[in-house]
């Protein structure tokens, strides 16, 4: 065996220590890095933290059930206590019978006047039916106010709010067919709730085209209303008293220029609410 031969089979040489010293050290420095970074991070999140929009953080979130923004109409916005008056175990159950403003077309969903009359008044709603389009003779988008009344007295309200004759007035309806058919309500309505305040809430006509061409279709109805007994309540005067100027009713009006807009309604049911007040005690 020659002498370089012996020196291979003795070992290393130097340069080969130094070289495998210098990769052991910088491993040793990679394991303690990454071991520091592992204790650091553990010490850092707490175990029961997960980052946003993880599985864990979505799972945490559905658990606990929805947010605050989820019910208070926007985000990040508490739901504000509410103002309107708690309901009485005794309180009247109100019904509503009319026609789009009924509905609260105009307003987002139950928050036309009827929904906002109730509130105010702090009695349970029983029933609101109102189809748009119709009136006492006009069907509108379904059937005529009188072909309706059993809906209403099947929810048996001890209140009942008829709001009609405002599209009988637009439609060109006779005042008379208007009366009569105003009348066989009033009438169905006296025979199956017999126990039951009916107010009935005149033409809004003149307020929500500013002249005067309801003011047949309105006398009609008040006739009939006069006739049962029942207490009429005219939409025109109602209105002049809750707002300063009704010809600057406009402003109340929803986008289509015509059905008001959530504070219109809340103009018709604060002034509606003063009268039931009165009315029914």
């Amino acid at each position: 065996m020659t002498a370089a031969g012996r020196a291979g089979a003795a070992g290393p040489t130097a340069p080969d220590v130094t070289r495998r010293r210098w990769v052991i050290g910088l491993v040793a420095v990679l394991v303690a890095v990454v071991v520091g970074a592992l204790v650091w991070s553990g010490r850092s999140v707490p175990d029961d933290a997960a980052p946003a929009g993880s599985p864990t953080s979505a799972a945490a979130t559905l658990e606990a059930g929805p947010t605050s923004s989820s019910t208070s109409g926007g985000p990040g916005v508490a739901p504000q206590p509410s103002a309107d008056p708690p309901i009485a175990a005794d309180a009247p159950r109100i019904g509503f019978l009319g026609d789009s403003l009924t509905e609260g077309v105009g307003a987002p969903p139950e928050r036309g006047y009827a929904w906002q009359t109730a509130e105010q008044l702090g009695w349970p709603l029983a029933v609101v039916d109102g189809v748009s389009g119709s009136g006492f003779v006009a069907p509108g988008l379904g059937r005529p106010m009188p072909e309706r009344v059993d809906g209403v007295v099947a929810a048996d309200p001890d209140v009942v709010v008829v709001a009609g004759g405002t599209n009988d007035a637009f439609r060109g309806y006779p005042a008379d067919d208007v009366e009569d058919a105003a009348a066989a309500l009033l009438d169905e309505l006296d025979t199956d709730l017999p126990d039951a305040t009916v107010v009935v809430l005149g033409p809004f006509t003149s307020v929500l085209t500013g002249g005067a061409g309801g003011d047949a279709t309105a006398a009609a109805v008040r006739a009939a209303a006069e006739a049962a007994g029942v207490e009429y309540v005219d939409a025109t005067e109602l209105l002049d008293r809750a707002t300063a100027d009704s010809t600057q009713w406009r402003r109340y009006l929803s986008a289509d220029g015509l059905h008001p807009n959530e504070l219109g309604y809340e103009v018709i049911a604060t002034a509606l609410a003063g009268e039931l007040r009165e009315l029914v005690g």
